[in-house]
């Protein structure tokens, strides 16, 4: 992608990618909720089907060589269900494929594009199309088209078409039913989606479809209008079971044809077309006008809290708008359904939700979309029933929470690297914690954070055990995937510390709550008792923290061979040889730096970077996030700008090669943070804002505004200075590097100096690792 003087708008020729799927994920539009892909209207949705509705998934059999106790028996997917927003177009009987006319000259079927653009709207999330195209009978028209997922509307898609004709030409226009009926009937087992009935009129469709084994249900109902001067010759036909509307345009005549949809998703069948109906009734009355100013409302909120200005880098300030779009665009509806790792921009993952909700994610919508996150919050707590059944299952109490899931239940057949990930567990208790102390949401605190901490410390008191030396915790996966099923994961160990006074704290706070989870004194006291007495790992011969038990005595990964410097190495490694050593997938030791700062010194926070820096290979997406954050604490400034970009810029390049099943969610989040918490050092405690603001050598100005209770404050970090004004609120205090800074109502604006980065270079990555964005795209998760 180059630069672009519009740093609002993605636009499909500036993509540096060539394959269409991954332009599809990059211009989606979505909600949390539902979303359709960036594809041409023009495709088959059999060939590449765009649109996904969080509650719509199926069953598929796990396979497993071997079988064992506890391995899940199922795994969830999420499917796509009917494209209702599609409409196939025609010019003097000749089917609008932008693809045919593409061919060589001597295969050329179709007519010609004379102009074909579509653009992203960041602003206004909406994605544009315009193609001006001449039939072979010499007729020429322009069609433009606007596709919207409101934000404002969970279960509504809309797509408005604008038809201008340039000579007199007919045009046609049938939707594009994209189902099968009678597949339910005809007794299909398989697992998958089908048809149970559908109509499709002029003034609009309907389909219901369900599955096979999850008994989910799908009802859409969709209406179409169109509009045209009363001299426009257009009427509906029946054609092929199906409408047509076809016009008789003359040279300089328009018309507008708009498709509104609604889906409505879940497992009670029989309710879901009357309430597909409703939604889409209320659509209808709102029109196109409204449902575009909703849209701009929502956008418009979410810029105000979460737009970061840079100067200095035109390629990043889209990006990294781009970024924070994706993030919003997975989360902004997601009542009852959760933040997917993919959003609802593809099926990669199977549709299913991770860790990086909580530990990625989270963090940007606890200052972007504080709403969307406590949703996300609620819908883990109410997967609750099937985590205790997982923790029971596993012979602990407690609460053992999924490594991949999309209702609650465990879908990984995988167990060294999800099972054994326990610390999916803290990252739930400690995303309820975290968006708490970031919102002051006292409902959220009591109803839900409550319940996460205590069922998750219960699990971390049992899980562990005490000898003479502190409290163990074996047998664990931490983030890197690299090194699996190990004792006393650092990691892993500080959160579960932090989760359990955590617990402890809730339960003095709300002793309501406590006494309704059959919390008494005993239990607290164990809890603090254990993380008192946690195991952190250490070698004091080189003075580092270990990332588990005895993990600085592996021996060294030799990247010198060929053949071993290939990445991802698990592509072309055995786990066997990659979990002997000392090689890091993703960061582990340096991800605790960034969620533990306070268990670190600063020499200490130095010592372990560089000591794990050049160890790190980052074949997971993951693994940039923190250390961007911590690379900038230390004072690698310029380090954690490239952090920030390679963030930014991991779907918009297709660095690692997967972005056709969708955006990496959790790394665009990544991006912000990268920024706003690493760059910046924006922290939240109870009774400030802290800030350490740095500024990396490519940039000029980096500005963004920061919430804190009701108050509101403006960012502006620049080479001279840092100003901070305040914007809202009585009053705000803000802690700049080690100088407390009051802002009030009297004196809402104040400059301080501009932090320094370190003196001398950061550690160098291993061999072909470092954070470079020319190289070609290599593969990952």
């Amino acid at each position: 992608m180059t630069a672009q003087p519009d740093a609002w708008t993605l636009r499909e020729s500036t993509l540096d990618v060539d394959d269409p799927r991954v332009v599809a994920s990059l211009l989606a539009v979505a909600n949390g909720y539902v979303g359709v892909r960036g594809v041409l209207d023009e495709t088959d949705p059999d060939d590449d089907p765009a649109t996904l509705v969080a509650s719509v998934y199926e069953e598929f059999d796990q396979t497993y060589a071997e079988r064992a106790y506890g391995y899940p028996e199922v795994e969830e997917r999420l499917v796509p269900v009917v494209d209702a927003w599609r409409l196939g177009w025609s010019v003097d009987g000749e089917p609008v494929d932008v693809r045919a006319a593409a061919e060589d000259d001597a295969v050329r079927v179709a007519g010609t594009v004379e102009a074909h653009e579509r653009s992203l709207d960041l602003r206004h999330g909406a994605l544009h199309r315009t193609l001006r195209w001449a039939s072979p009978s010499g007729g020429r028209v322009t069609l433009r088209a606007e596709r919207l997922v409101p934000l404002s509307r969970r279960e509504v898609v809309a797509t408005r078409w604008h038809v201008e004709a340039h000579d007199d030409v007919t045009v046609a226009v049938r939707p594009v039913t994209g189902c099968t009926h009678g597949e339910a009937e005809q007794g299909r087992t398989a697992p998958g989606l089908v048809t149970v009935s559908c109509r499709h009129e002029a003034e609009g469709s309907s389909v219901r479809q369900r599955t096979v084994r999850s008994e989910r249900g799908v009802a859409v109902e969709t209406a179409h209008r169109v509009e045209a001067a009363d001299d426009v010759a257009a009427a509906w036909h029946r054609r092929g079971g199906g409408a047509v509307l076809v016009a008789e345009l003359r040279a300089g005549q328009r018309l507008t044809l708009e498709v509104l949809a609604a889906y409505a998703g879940g497992p009670d069948a029989d309710a879901l077309p009357a309430h597909a109906r409703a939604v889409l009734a209320g659509a209808v009355d709102a029109g196109w006008d409204a449902l575009a100013r909703e849209q701009t409302d929502a956008m418009e909120h979410v810029w105000e809290r979460g737009d970061v200005e840079l100067d200095g880098d035109d390629e990043m300030q889209l990006a990294v708008r781009h970024a924070l779009l994706a993030v919003v665009q997975a989360a902004a509806r997601v009542e009852g359904v959760g933040v997917r790792a993919k959003g609802l921009t593809g099926t990669g993952y199977g549709g299913h939700a991770f860790w990086d909700s909580e530990s990625f994610v989270l963090p940007v919508l606890d200052q972007v979309l504080p709403g969307a996150a406590a949703a996300h919050l609620r819908w883990r707590h109410a997967t609750l029933p099937h985590a205790r059944e997982r923790a029971a299952e596993l012979g602990l109490p407690g609460a053992a929470f999924p490594w991949r899931t999309i209702s609650g239940r465990e879908s990984s057949g995988y167990w060294p690297a999800s099972t054994a990930a326990v610390h999916v567990a803290a990252a739930v208790a400690l995303g309820a914690v975290r968006h708490v102390a970031a919102t002051h949401d006292d409902d959220l605190a009591r109803d839900v954070a409550v319940d996460l901490a205590v069922e998750t410390a219960r699990l971390w008191a049992a899980r562990g055990h005490h000898t003479a030396a502190g409290f163990r915790i074996d047998g664990v996966t931490g983030p890197d995937e690299y090194t699996a099923v190990v004792d006393n994961n650092t990691y892993t160990n500080l959160m579960a510390r932090k989760n359990l006074r955590a617990a402890d704290e809730l339960c003095a706070r709300f002793p309501d709550a406590a006494a309704r989870l059959g919390v008494d004194e005993d239990e607290r006291a164990g809890w603090l008792r254990a993380a008192d007495r946690m195991v952190v790992p250490y070698d004091a011969e080189l003075g580092v923290t270990e990332q588990s038990q005895d993990f600085t005595r592996h021996a060294h990964w030799d990247f010198a061979p060929r053949g071993t410097a290939r990445f991802p190495l698990d592509d072309h490694v055995h786990y066997v040889e990659l979990y002997r050593r000392q090689v890091v997938k993703q960061a582990d030791l340096v991800l605790a730096l960034h969620t533990a700062p306070e268990e670190f010194t600063p020499e200490q926070r130095r010592r372990d970077f560089d000591y794990y820096e050049p160890l790190t290979v980052r074949d997971s997406s993951l693994s940039a996030p923190a250390q961007a954050v911590v690379a900038a604490e230390i004072g690698y400034v310029d380090l954690a700008y490239d952090y920030a970009r390679e963030c930014a810029l991991l779907d918009l390049r297709d660095l690692r090669g997967s972005a056709d099943g969708g955006l990496h969610v959790a790394s665009l989040a990544g991006a912000w943070t990268a920024l706003v918490t690493g760059v910046a050092g924006l922290r939240h405690d109870d009774g400030a804002l802290r800030l350490a603001p740095r500024l990396p050598a490519r940039l000029t100005r980096l500005a963004f505004a920061v919430h804190h209770g009701d108050a509101r404050a403006r960012v502006e970090v620049r080479r001279d200075g840092v100003t901070y004004r305040l914007e809202s609120g009585d009053a705000l205090r803000v802690v700049h590097g080690d100088e407390t800074v009051d802002l009030t109502p009297a004196d809402p604006e104040q400059v301080r100096p501009l932090l320094r980065g370190v003196a001398g270079p950061p550690p160098a990555q291993p061999p072909g690792r470092a954070p470079l964005f020319e190289a070609s795209p290599g593969g990952g998760s």
